[in-house]
């Protein structure tokens, strides 16, 4: 008689693990929309990307998306994104030079990266600077696909 009640509580320690298991995947990925042709032919507008929140592992050449600066003060003074996909404006660049490395006749600050478009129209650290790291959203993992 006792075994339904084992079953039913296997069932339920089940479902909070899953539960637990799909929060922690929804805090540490996140699917985006590409917007614009600043990253042709990579990406297009309208393709979906899955990304890595947070800059950790950010290497050079990686896809990254960072927060839309400033038409005035482009990063400067920004607080550190939160992660809220509704609180800003993004932008997805390529992370060309990360700190130390020469980027328009300078070194990239620490703690900043080069994030550039591949197209040649793109809005991006040629015309606002480096992006601080603190304003990366995260890295593209992957494409969804439109």
């Amino acid at each position: 008689m006792r075994r339904p009640a084992i079953s039913g509580l296997v069932l339920c320690a089940g479902a909070a693990v899953a539960a637990v298991a799909v929060w922690r995947v929804r805090r540490r990925y996140v699917a985006v929309t590409v917007r614009g042709p600043s990253m042709e032919p990579a990406l297009t507008d309208g393709d979906r990307v899955l990304i890595r929140r947070g800059a950790r592992g950010l290497r050079r050449g990686d896809i990254v998306v960072v927060a839309q600066p400033d038409l005035e003060t482009s990063w400067r003074d920004r607080p550190p994104v939160t992660g809220d996909l509704a609180a800003t404006e993004w932008f997805i660049k390529r992370a060309v030079a990360l700190a130390g490395d020469p980027f328009a006749g300078a070194p990239v600050p620490p703690a900043h990266l080069a994030a550039v478009g591949d197209g040649p129209r793109s809005d991006d650290s040629r015309n606002h600077g480096p992006c601080p790291v603190d304003q990366v959203l995260g890295v593209v993992v992957r494409r969804l696909g439109p």
